[in-house]
């Protein structure tokens, strides 16, 4: 997913979904191209027995730990199956304790990359235990953290259905490119999130400008998706972007701003905003949308004419997890076709597994010809992905976006 900050992921699904499959998503993508710091406490829970380390991948372990009495996992709001009766039950962890007898402490704890990097650089920095077994984060700030040599090589012969079902467009990424030490958890993308009862049809990022919903716009506070409306209004490219575009770019937000168009730069929290009717329009991410759907059925999820974003989001597991065999126990368990398709029937972002379209078409025939789900060749062409940045980069973009958004 991605960031946010002045900061504060529906009818049924069905209703606003139409179907392709995955082969066109895989075409496209194959074209684009602080010592003694307080350690968090996931779910209030204590942490278990440290695991025994394993360096590097192997195609068959020696020796297999038992799994530990728990596990800690942080992840984003509205980012895993969850019981209509009881929002704090998620059956994909519930049948993981069931199979291997380990508690999963799952924490709706991520808003927003930066700020939750926030939380765990210290310890990371300091080789301390970070209290996270699994986090879930987006590519770009996984990146930044695998090149930092904060998380853990993932040992191959633990996930051999990482290794089996991993969609192959996923695979080779620059920052990792042996996928050792990531595992994609879902993909997705940013464009127009509507109440249409209101606003109408929208099809343009320039609805962003647009003065007659002043006041009940919200943008992201994650700088590469906003900034990328901004790019696209403009006519630029994110996959090519210079420095000078993005002043440009940020200056284009900036008149938005001044016009007092922009109620707030949000993370998920948008999505409540839509449900309540405080805000018509938003920068948006496709899952969020279908999901609050079922809360206000005239809420729609449009890709810009223009262009909109497509992003991933990663399961990382920190150096120094006391809990590294367990959590590659988990990422192993959600890669299997039939819980990636559990997961997706609830979720409704892009998944990343092999074989789970099919488990979905078991479920729901409809969901698993999901447009959002598996978009088609023609919907694709219409995201693109924000060119990788150095670390100089990174650095004056972030800058200049703070600025933009006061903080």
């Amino acid at each position: 997913m991605t960031d946010r900050p002045i900061l504060e992921h529906a009818v049924t699904r069905r209703a606003f979904l139409a179907g392709t499959s995955m082969a066109g998503f895989a075409a496209f993508l194959a074209a684009c191209n602080a010592p003694g710091a307080a350690t968090p406490t996931p779910g209030g829970a204590t942490t278990g027995p440290t695991e025994a380390p394993t360096e590097g991948p192997s195609a068959e372990p020696t020796e297999k730990p038992s799994p530990a009495a728990e596990l800690n996992f942080a992840n984003w709001p509205l980012y895993i199956d969850t019981d209509d009766e009881d929002e704090t039950k998620h059956k994909t962890l519930e049948d993981f304790t069931a199979e291997y007898g380990t508690v999963v402490n799952y924490s709706e704890v991520i808003n927003d990359n930066n700020e939750f990097f926030g939380t765990i650089r210290a310890p990371l920095e300091a080789g301390q235990d970070t209290g996270w077994d699994i986090i879930v984060l987006t590519e770009w700030m996984a990146g930044r953290i695998v090149r930092l040599g904060w998380a853990e090589k993932l040992d191959l012969g633990n996930v051999p259905n990482y290794v089996n079902n991993l969609v192959d467009v996923y695979k080779g990424p620059d920052f990792d490119p042996n996928n050792e030490y990531h595992a994609p958890w879902q993909a997705g993308m940013t464009g127009l999130g509507y109440d249409a009862d209101v606003t109408g049809e929208l099809t343009s990022v320039n609805a962003y400008w647009d003065e007659q919903w002043a006041g009940r716009v919200t943008f992201l506070s994650e700088m590469r998706d906003c900034v990328g409306m901004a790019l696209a209004r403009l006519g630029y490219s994110r996959t090519d972007v210079t420095t000078e575009q993005y002043d440009e770019a940020i200056a284009e937000l900036q008149k938005a701003v001044d016009a007092n168009i922009v109620r707030a730069f949000t993370g998920n929290e948008y999505a409540e905003d839509l449900v309540s009717g405080n805000v018509v329009l938003a920068m948006a991410w496709s899952g969020d949308i279908i999901q609050k759907q079922y809360e206000r059925e005239s809420l729609r999820f449009t890709v810009p004419d223009e262009t909109g974003t497509l992003w991933y989001d990663n399961m990382l597991i920190p150096k120094g997890a006391q809990h590294k065999y367990t959590a590659e126990l988990m990422i192993d368990f959600v890669y299997r076709p039939e819980i990636a398709a559990q997961i997706e029937a609830w979720v409704n972002y892009i998944c990343p597994v092999k074989g789970a379209q099919e488990e979905l078409a078991k479920i729901d025939e409809e969901l698993a010809a999901s447009e959002l789900i598996f978009p088609s060749d023609a919907t694709l062409a219409k995201v693109e992905r924000f060119r990788t940045l150095t670390e100089e980069e990174e650095s004056y973009m972030n800058d200049q976006f703070s600025a933009l958004i006061g903080v």
